[in-house]
């Protein structure tokens, strides 16, 4: 009989997950890096079985490979993935946002409106030499998942949610190579906002395809650049 796993042992486990995903979201963890569990354990401070549970998770996501004997490497990168993964994602958010803006109902307004409020606290604050990139990732965030919140479909809130780790992990490694200093657009996110609000569909894919393949080129000539694939 299976001993049953503890909270703590859950616990353990999603921190290893979170870390590791981080890692290799931002860069940290380079395309193809094998992740040894020794080095793992070391870095974490934590047991080799919630590292092997945490490694078998991200084997699902897409964001590490699992070989067979041979243990578990960060997934390689390629041109035509960054495409793929772009234009996919970009096809799921126009879904979810379109079915937001046919079956959003006032909670689902009320929620746009408090966060695009709370990033233009970070976006228009002129006291600000530099946008702190944790505050302005996280309300970023959370603004474009409100924005699709009201879709009502969990299967298609799940399947965007597995989908954007892979986004954002090349978003976020153009990032940290380029050492970029964050620059918002305000104005850009007000429009969408209103655009979704007002239930005008054409002009809330518009720009939300700008929105999202705005970077692609710049992303794929980046990684070119640097010889990442």
């Amino acid at each position: 009989m299976n001993k049953p796993t503890t909270r703590t042992e859950t616990n353990l486990v999603n921190q290893c997950y979170e870390q590791i995903q981080d890692n290799i979201i931002d860069g940290t963890f380079t395309p193809g890096k094998k992740l040894k569990v020794k080095e793992l354990k070391l870095l974490l401070k934590t047991g080799h079985s919630p590292i092997r549970e945490a490694l078998s998770r991200l084997a699902t996501s897409g964001l590490v490979e699992a070989h067979d004997n041979k243990g578990f490497r960060v997934t390689k990168i390629s041109e035509s993935d960054i495409r793929d993964i772009y234009h996919t994602f970009l096809h799921i958010e126009l879904l979810a946002l379109t079915q937001a803006m046919k079956l959003g109902d006032d909670s689902w307004k009320a929620s746009i409106v408090a966060a695009l409020y709370s990033l233009s606290l970070i976006e228009n604050d002129e006291t600000l030499t530099t946008i702190p990139y944790q505050i302005w990732y996280d309300r970023n965030y959370a603004f474009h998942v409100a924005l699709i919140s009201g879709c009502n479909s969990p299967t298609l809130l799940r399947i965007r949610s597995d989908l954007y780790l892979r986004f954002d992990r090349y978003c976020r490694m153009s990032f940290t190579i380029a050492k970029l200093v964050i620059k918002t657009n305000h104005e850009e996110h007000k429009k969408l906002a209103q655009a979704a609000l007002d239930r005008d569909h054409h002009t809330a894919h518009k720009l939300m395809t700008h929105h999202l393949l705005g970077s692609l080129e710049d992303v794929v000539k980046l990684f070119k650049k640097n010889n990442l694939f």
